[in-house]
Order: structure tokens, then C-alpha cells, then sequence
């Protein structure tokens, strides 16, 4: 029997998204490039798709690979500091342990919320503090989704 299809939803729509915006910007940079001949325009917009082409595809082998891993558990509590870029949330895992996530503002969390994190995996190496080690792994998050309660 072939094996099924088992990538979430969650990362194909980011793959899916990272592949739409590089023809987004190829598009329009050509369509410039058609109506005022800025040769800049249609450069710049070329680079960067490209850029997202293999990104995406960068992305798609990845996680095609397995080369993420997920982090199920309970969001406990969303602090906010002022003047920050990110925000720490709070997880008991299901074995009972707790961690801590920053992630960007922009991420819609709420407490007493189960959800699924992926991040992907990297080869750096863990600086020792654990702070620095949450801020750095902010990069990694491929995308999070809200599971029902367990």
C-alpha cells in the first residue's frame, strides 16, 4: 500500500502561500517592467522571485523530509512585554512539563487553547540560556494550528 499523503494543512498552506507570492512579485514586476520599461523594477522583482521559488521549494523538501517536529500543548499564559517584538507563551505539554514560545505579535493565541506547533529542525547549536534559545526558534515556526481539547 502507498503511503498517504500525511503533511498538514497547516504547512502546505505556507508553502503554497511562499510559492503565490513569488509569482505575485514576478507578475507584477513584469507588468511594470510592460507599462513604464523600468529595467530596476523587473530586476528587483525577478531576484525575489526566484527567491521565493526556492524558498518554497526549500520548504516543500523539508517538510516532505520530516524535517520538522510539532509541539502539542495547552497555552497557560500569554505575557506581552512593552516595547517587544515578541510574545511569550506559555505551554504545558502533555506529559505535564511547561515551556515557553516567543513568537511575533502578529500570532493569535489565546489561553486554555490547545494547539499544534510546527517548527523545523535545525543543526545550531543551543546557546545555554533559554532565552536566547526561545528568540532563536522564533524563526523556526512554520505554522501553528488550534487543536480540540484532549
Amino acid at each position: 500500500m502507498e503511503k498517504q499523503n500525511t503533511i498538514p494543512l497547516v504547512l502546505r498552506s505556507k508553502v503554497l502561500f511562499t510559492f503565490m507570492t513569488g509569482i505575485g512579485i514576478g507578475t507584477v514586476a513584469a507588468i511594470v517592467f510592460a507599462v513604464s520599461k523600468d529595467h530596476t523594477i523587473l530586476t528587483l522583482g525577478c531576484i525575489l522571485c526566484i527567491w521565493c521559488l526556492f524558498r518554497g521549494l526549500v520548504m516543500r523538501h523539508n517538510i516532505r523530509a520530516e524535517r520538522y517536529v510539532s509541539i502539542i500543548g495547552q497555552c497557560t499564559a500569554i505575557i506581552r512585554p512593552a516595547f517587544h517584538r515578541y510574545t511569550k507563551v506559555y505551554l504545558t505539554l502533555d506529559d505535564g512539563s511547561e515551556t515557553i514560545l516567543l513568537l511575533n505579535d502578529q500570532k493569535r493565541i489565546k489561553p486554555d487553547t490547545w494547539y499544534r506547533f510546527y517548527f523545523q529542525i535545525n543543526s545550531s547549536s543551543r546557546l545555554g540560556n533559554d532565552y536566547l534559545d526561545a528568540a532563536f526558534s522564533a524563526n523556526g515556526l512554520l505554522g501553528y494550528e488550534e487543536i480540540p481539547p484532549k
